[in-house]
């Protein structure tokens, strides 16, 4: 017993240094894009944090994985690259360069809500009662913290940005769009292994976008400090958070540990608010709130439909 309650202890830390993780990547992130573009950024995060999954899987002994795994679902694997890295890290990434750090993190993780709908669209899954509520909760939650100050179709002071927001809305529909097409590969195969292959593909096509577009010349002249950065945002965001979480799965369910996916746009919100000194109305508050409390009952009823069909 006392074995299980030090374990059960070991993987919730484990889990708040994940959500740490993911978190800090927002205000570093914005910090970043001051000297180096977000196509450059995303290609160095995705590169440095697909060597250190390469790094774990050799000292775990699961890289033998990578060769053993059916050339079709490779395929299909690369090709869930484009959605969940590939797009994901360039929207995400210029949604930064031109909203704030807090206000991006608590748009992208409205990702849980738009799993929901497009589980019940391409999957045919049921939405009852309490997931159609915590979806328009959501989706409230998204209007207020868009039109918190006003807006702006470009990126003048004292307003947000229209289009680093709807950045930061594709860049969730992206993440979420991953999830769902790729859960059949996802639940049929090591997970790691295949977030391995997708975090692969989209570091090439991103490198050659990037290479064909706005060249290195930045990287090159940002200083090694500012490289160093980057390259640490990627190994610690995907290297080391993203097997934290999968090992975290493999002991408890989903359900169980899903309250550190909701601590993540917390996390990001103080933070950013430590580092940058970010400053919002009130509307931004409630709307954060409404989009949390969205996010709960969405994932928590989503969590006993599938419980109900494994029983």
């Amino acid at each position: 017993m006392q074995a299980r309650k030090n374990g059960l202890q070991i993987e919730y830390f484990l889990m708040l240094i994940a959500s740490f993780f993911w978190a800090i990547g927002h205000p570093i992130g914005r910090i970043l894009l001051q000297k180096v573009h977000p196509f450059q950024l995303g290609t160095i995060t995705l590169s440095s944090g697909f060597i250190g999954l390469l790094i774990f899987l050799t000292i775990s002994g699961r890289v033998k994985k990578l060769f053993k795994l059916p050339l079709r679902d490779i395929f299909i694997s690369m090709g869930l690259g484009v959605l969940g890295f590939f797009l994901y890290q360039i929207l995400t990434f210029s949604a930064l360069d031109r909203i704030p750090a807090s206000m991006n993190a608590v748009l992208v993780s409205s990702n849980v809500v738009f799993i929901a709908i497009f589980a019940a669209i391409i999957l045919k899954e049921r939405i009852k009662l309490a997931g159609v509520l915590g979806i328009v909760l959501a989706v409230i939650g998204v209007v207020l913290v868009t039109f918190n100050k006003g807006f702006n179709l470009g990126n003048s002071s004292g307003s947000i940005s229209i289009l680093g927001c709807s950045f930061s809305l594709l860049a969730a529909l992206s993440a979420a769009l991953y999830s769902v097409i790729g859960k059949k590969v996802l639940t049929q195969n090591d997970p790691l292994i295949i977030t391995t292959f997708a975090i692969f593909s989209g570091a090439i096509l991103l490198a050659i976008l990037t290479a064909s577009t706005v060249g290195f010349d930045e990287i090159a002249v940002a200083g090694w400090q500012t490289n160093t950065t980057m390259v640490s945002l990627g190994l610690t965001m995907i290297g080391v958070a993203y097997p934290l979480w999968f090992v975290c799965l493999k002991k408890f369910p989903a359900s169980q540990i899903s309250i550190y996916i909701y601590l993540t746009p917390v996390f990001a919100v103080v933070l950013s608010l430590a580092i940058l000194k970010e400053k919002f109305s009130w509307l931004f508050w409630i709307g954060g709130a409404l989009i949390l409390l969205g996010i709960i009952i969405t994932n928590t009823f989503s969590s006993r439909i599938i419980s109900e069909k494994k029983s």
